[in-house]
């Protein structure tokens, strides 16, 4: 009896550090960035057989990479992550974990992402170390300076296309530069949605994310503009991989589509500002960038 319940005990436990291991590193945001670039690393490869090998050390690279970027973005904001109901269980800001043991691992996290991107070229480890410095030293503190972190967050957000096609290429290409072109637009109306419906929760722990009315209360007209404006961009943009001899005109044409779909729900949301559209725009916009990656790749393999 007993050691059963010091097996339970140890179960645990176990499954509680899993758990705080997944917070610490965001393993969902995590794993979605390394989506990204995984398959524009795809779109980007020439010829010849998809390497599972390269596929393998570009995950790996890119999620330590990634991990210890939102580690260091946790130890940041711990203090004020306490403020807001959907991070105050976070392990740092509970107090379950350390802030120097916290800091050991983005530090080995760092140190073995950037030595997998490195076996690539030069240019996926410049890449990826700039990714994580901007996100977590240059992002991270205007959050609390004013809307224009979101624009600024894009860049490193919109880097892992980068590293992958340049995994691929070898160096910055005008493909590599569409494609994070592409994410970076792509972010800006899915945090446009994010940030509306967490704006409470944001404006209590000090960040200023989401431009707000004189009189109190986010600027939603303002949001909703800025998302059209975004969306749209993504149109002439999907066209641009067709032009550059990567994917064929229907790969093009269905993006094309998909631009037009997000930017129906980013005019839905500016026409009537609400949970509702601003839900529907967050969700499509998950599915937006992993489609458009894959119809293009997919377009590329039937050139």
């Amino acid at each position: 009896m007993k050691s059963s319940t010091t097996s339970q005990a140890v179960t645990s436990d176990f499954s509680r550090t899993l758990n705080d291991l997944s917070a610490l590193v965001k393993f969902r945001l995590s794993a979605t960035v390394v989506l990204s670039s995984v398959l524009a690393y795809l779109v980007a490869l020439g010829a010849g057989g998809v390497s599972w090998w390269a596929i393998a050390v570009l995950t790996a690279g890119g999620f330590l990479t990634t991990a210890a970027a939102n580690i260091l973005n946790e130890v940041l904001e711990k203090d004020f992550d306490r403020e807001m109901a959907r991070t105050r269980q976070r392990p740092l800001a509970e107090g379950r974990m350390s802030t120097s043991d916290a800091l050991l691992m983005a530090g080995f996290s760092s140190m073995g992402g950037i030595a997998l991107l490195a076996l690539f070229n030069p240019w996926t480890a410049i890449l990826g170390m700039l990714s994580l410095m901007s996100y977590a030293f240059v992002y991270t503190p205007l959050k609390r300076v004013g809307p224009v972190a979101v624009l600024i967050g894009a860049i490193p957000g919109a880097l892992p296309a980068l590293i992958g096609s340049a995994a691929a290429e070898g160096a910055i290409t005008g493909l590599g530069v569409t494609l994070f072109t592409i994410q970076f637009f792509w972010q800006l109306p899915h945090f446009y949605a994010i940030g509306y419906l967490g704006a409470d929760d944001y404006r209590r722990a000090g960040f200023k994310l989401v431009p707000e009315l004189e009189q109190g209360g986010v600027d939603a007209k303002t949001l909703g503009r800025d998302a059209i404006l975004a969306t749209i961009a993504l149109i002439p943009l999907a066209v641009l991989p067709y032009f550059l001899g990567i994917t064929t005109w229907w790969a093009a044409a269905l993006v094309i589509v998909l631009s037009v779909i997000f930017l129906r729900f980013a005019l839905s949301f500016y026409r009537r500002p609400q949970r509702t559209t601003a839900l529907r725009m967050m969700f499509f916009s998950f599915a937006y960038l992993p489609l458009a990656f894959t119809i293009f790749w997919a377009g590329k393999m039937l050139l």
